[in-house]
């Protein structure tokens, strides 16, 4: 999301027919305005299903999310900021989303399903989007394709080099880069086979407009592409302190199928509260060009809208950074991938004849970030179970009293007692305690 313009966009309102922005808008520049007033937008194609309002494959999704790696997450974050900057007109930019290319060609397509990513060229500045697409080899009669995005573009407002100057952009937005890239990793590395394409976008040109998103969103409608939903990512590891880590869902410039659907996979899976109707009041980020195309368009964000990182964009005024890694809470992010592997592993089977298996749990919505299913709940006749957390979850110690299997684990592994109950832990779990599947 990008800060104030104001003094620049109020000059070129007139120019371009539209008002000028007030002083709580972000995203509001003048090749934003330029875009939207000189882009001819086509009537997208309509979703060829209905969207559900519940999840229906926890089956499916559950093992997918016990496979989350926040070191191989942290990792993929932590390069990405290492570019000096990732403006849209420079070649930092250009390499940044080389390197996103280059870690999804790094990935291997399991049997029975493929794999491609592609640069998508602008014609008006150098970045290219980041698009990868993982279906079946063999298609389904399934109809559209599911849509998944953030962007990797960066602003320094502030610095004295420009908004072009260095900045690391961890939260804004290498974190919703990474919770996308794990989500893929993590499909591709279990043999998951979508029923219907999967895409992942990592747009560039976010900052400076929803330049991007908008270009590829109405390439595709001009293409009659079907698309069932949009998922965007935006800002994803920032958690205000002294509040409860959340969940935002944005009711502006999203369509209600769709924010009703990823409620309900933010609440099955992430292990968040769901804080629900926000609004930015504008378009501030790519969801919108999805939006404004006529396609299905949703957004998670880190946060309510007040509690957002107070200092994307900016740097200080003698260039060191804000936006830094030691802002970001990893377990934060992992709640991004497992709402986003839930979303679009849910819409990729919808509808397509793979019959759904009932669970009937869900994940934690307090306490330590889950990565793993549920486990059956526990018989009449069994011990008080006063765990923080589910012995199938990673997440911190647990005390050996908490309940039999617990007691069981820290017998023979002292760590998960004593420093984290991490996934050895929960893999012990299938080892040291009957009638527990994990």
């Amino acid at each position: 999301m990008l800060l104030r313009l104001l003094p620049i966009l109020a000059a070129i309102s007139c120019v371009l027919a539209v008002p000028p922005p007030t002083a709580d808008k972000d995203e509001q520049t003048p090749e934003f305005f330029a875009a939207k007033a000189l882009m001819q937008l086509v009537a997208a194609p309509p979703s060829p299903i209905t969207m559900p309002t519940a999840v229906a494959f926890q089956t499916t999704v559950n093992p997918l999310l016990t496979t989350i790696d926040i070191k191989k997450m942290e990792a993929w974050l932590v390069k990405l900021t290492q570019f000096p900057e990732r403006y849209y007109k420079s070649q930092n930019g250009v390499d940044a989303a080389k390197w996103i290319r280059d870690t999804v060609q790094a990935l291997t397509a399991p049997a029975g399903t493929k794999l491609t990513v592609s640069l998508y060229s602008h014609p008006k500045w150098i970045q290219p989007t980041v698009i990868a697409r993982y279906e079946a080899v063999t298609p389904t009669s399934a109809e559209g394709i599911v849509i998944a995005g953030t962007h990797f573009d960066t602003y320094a407002i502030g610095h004295p080099n420009g908004v072009g100057g260095a900045n690391p952009a961890a939260d804004d937005c290498a974190s919703g880069g990474s919770a996308l890239f794990e989500s893929l990793r993590v499909m591709t590395t279990n043999g998951f086979i979508p029923g219907r394409p999967i895409e992942f976008h990592w747009y560039a040109a976010e900052e400076a407009g929803l330049l991007g998103s908008y270009e590829v969103a109405n390439d595709y409608a001009a293409k009659g592409i079907k698309v069932v939903s949009y998922l965007n990512l935006d800002q994803s590891g920032y958690v205000k302190k002294g509040t409860t880590p959340v969940i935002g869902i944005f009711a502006d410039y999203t369509t209600a199928a769709a924010t009703k659907f990823v409620t309900a996979t933010a609440k099955a899976y992430s292990g968040l509260a769901v804080v629900e109707n926000q609004k930015c009041g504008y378009e501030c980020t790519d969801n919108a060009a999805w939006f404004d195309a006529g396609y299905n368009s949703a957004l998670a964000f880190e946060s309510s809208f007040a509690n957002a990182f107070p200092y994307n964009d900016r740097t200080n005024s003698d260039g060191s950074p804000l936006d830094t890694f030691d802002k970001i809470d990893m377990n934060h992010v992992v709640a991004f991938a497992k709402n986003t592997i839930g979303f679009l592993v849910e819409l990729s089977l919808t509808g397509t004849g793979v019959t759904p298996v009932p669970s009937t749990t869900t994940a934690k919505t307090t306490g330590p970030v889950p990565t793993s299913s549920s486990v059956p709940p526990a018989t009449s006749s069994a011990p008080a179970d006063t765990c923080v957390h589910k012995v199938c979850v990673t997440g911190v110690k647990l005390t050996s009293t908490c309940n039999a299997c617990a007691k069981a684990i820290c017998a023979a592994d002292s760590y998960c007692c004593s420093s984290s109950w991490d996934a050895t832990c929960v893999k012990e779990v299938a080892q040291y305690c009957t009638g527990i599947t994990c």
